[in-house]
């Protein structure tokens, strides 16, 4: 503290207890020798309450009580700190390990912002992603993350930050510019992009990790009853058919159907076993959702329709090698055939749009039933099975979901059987206990 004679007066100038500069003028210096002087103790008590005991954390005084802060100095000898922690020991012990990785050498201060990083590590992981998957990345940078996150320093970006980024996907979900899906699959963009962040050394912590994502939003999935399957099969067109029933079969996405093989099946009288290896995208093939393959189990009924359909492929392509298509487009004759005209390609894969707006919808429409998309027939399939009496574990492994809680959240209100088994058995537990008495 100190006091000087500034322009028209005297001048007090001090530090409080958080180590905010304070100043106040009088006229005389009299004056300010005597408020220099009443102040003098009471601000060497606070300023030694106002430390912690370890060096570099602070208390300072909010509306809503005391909060500590950690001043450290970066990797370039900038420095920095950090707000917010409710207690001492939060603030002193963030600050140890952010030395700590300063010290290794695991975290560089960087002036690069946001915008900057997103481009460049979205460039650099282009050649590692699907295509779909890289698209999905540039759309939710470029509509939703740079927009709200660009200008802002790597280094300095905070909870605050994302939080307020969040707060204004909200407000547009609120006004139906975005589905919650959407805002959640934002979030999830923003998190692998700093966990990379994270890994480079770039920030102390992926302030995206804290966010808490949207609950989904309950949708009715449509799924054909077990008596509309063979309304619906009988319907389809001779060439459509075989690739229905293994979808309703098999519970199998069509873009993993269309890029089956002959020798991803192992066919026997009793049944048989389809391994799902890959997936048919736009222009080319790759893997599975799940990046995993898996084996699935199916019937002899389905297995017989397949060995059949493996007996015909001749007549729709000249390739018969066991690693040629299961389900090639076949070659067009007549205007009034189904498949692709000669010329234009043997032993290629069918259509996924063709499949789905054209043979699927006319299925339907000739079956006499309710509009449904194509992924409805996957939904057949898992309702099929609970309704049979499996349980939630044999679709997940079947359907190939990576956790059991997707299967539950898509299927569980279907696992009628579990419930009722459940309700009987209390039932007859209570009578039985009954009769004892």
């Amino acid at each position: 503290m100190s006091y000087r004679f500034a322009k028209d007066g005297w001048e007090v100038r001090w530090r409080d207890a958080t180590g905010r500069h304070r100043s106040r003028r009088f006229r005389s210096e009299e004056a300010a020798e005597e408020f220099d002087s009443s102040i003098h103790d009471e601000h060497r008590h606070e300023r030694r309450r106002g430390r912690s005991r370890a060096d570099g954390v602070y208390s300072y005084a909010t509306a809503t009580g005391t909060r500590w802060r950690y001043v450290t100095r970066r990797s370039d000898g900038s420095m920095t700190s950090k707000r917010g922690f409710t207690s001492e020991r939060a603030a002193r012990d963030a600050r140890r390990r952010l030395v700590e990785r300063l010290e290794r050498g695991e975290v560089r201060h960087t002036a690069e912002t946001f915008g900057a990083y997103w481009q460049r590590w979205l460039t650099g992981r282009r050649a590692y992603l699907e295509a779909g998957t890289w698209q999905a990345y540039e759309r939710d940078g470029r509509l939703r993350l740079l927009p709200a996150l660009a200008q802002v320093e790597l280094g300095r970006l905070g909870l605050e930050h994302v939080r307020e980024a969040m707060e204004q996907w909200i407000e547009a979900m609120e006004a139906d510019e975005l589905a919650p899906k959407t805002v959640n699959n934002t979030v999830g963009t923003l998190v692998v992009c700093l966990n990379t962040a994270l890994e480079d050394g770039l920030i102390a912590s992926n302030p995206a990790l804290r966010l808490k994502r949207l609950p989904p939003a309950h949708i009715e999935r449509q799924y054909l009853r077990l008596h509309e399957i063979p309304v619906y099969l009988d319907s389809c067109s001779a060439v459509y058919r075989p690739l229905a029933e293994l979808l309703i079969g098999s519970g199998l996405r069509i873009s993993e159907a269309l890029a089956l093989r002959v020798d991803d099946l192992e066919l026997e009288p009793t049944g048989g076993v389809i391994v799902v290896y890959r997936s048919r995208k736009q222009a080319s093939v790759g893997s599975t959702k799940s990046d995993r393959f898996r084996a699935v189990e199916i019937g002899p009924g389905l297995a017989k329709v397949l060995r059949d359909h493996i007996a015909r492929r001749g007549e729709m392509t000249s390739a018969d090698s066991r690693d040629a298509l299961l389900f090639p487009m076949p070659v067009r004759i007549a205007k009034s055939d189904l498949g692709r005209w000669d010329g234009r390609g043997d032993g290629e894969a069918m259509d996924r749009n063709t499949v789905s707006r054209d043979w699927h919808k006319h299925a339907l429409l000739d079956a006499g039933l309710r509009d449904m998309p194509l992924h409805a027939l996957r939904h057949t399939t898992a309702a099929a099975w609970l309704a049979a009496g499996n349980s939630l574990m044999y679709v997940q492994r079947q359907l190939g979901h990576a956790d059991i809680r997707t299967t539950e959240r898509y299927y569980g209100h279907l696992e009628r059987h579990v419930l009722a088994a459940g309700a009987v058995a209390t039932e007859e537990a209570i009578a039985r206990a009954a009769k004892t008495v």
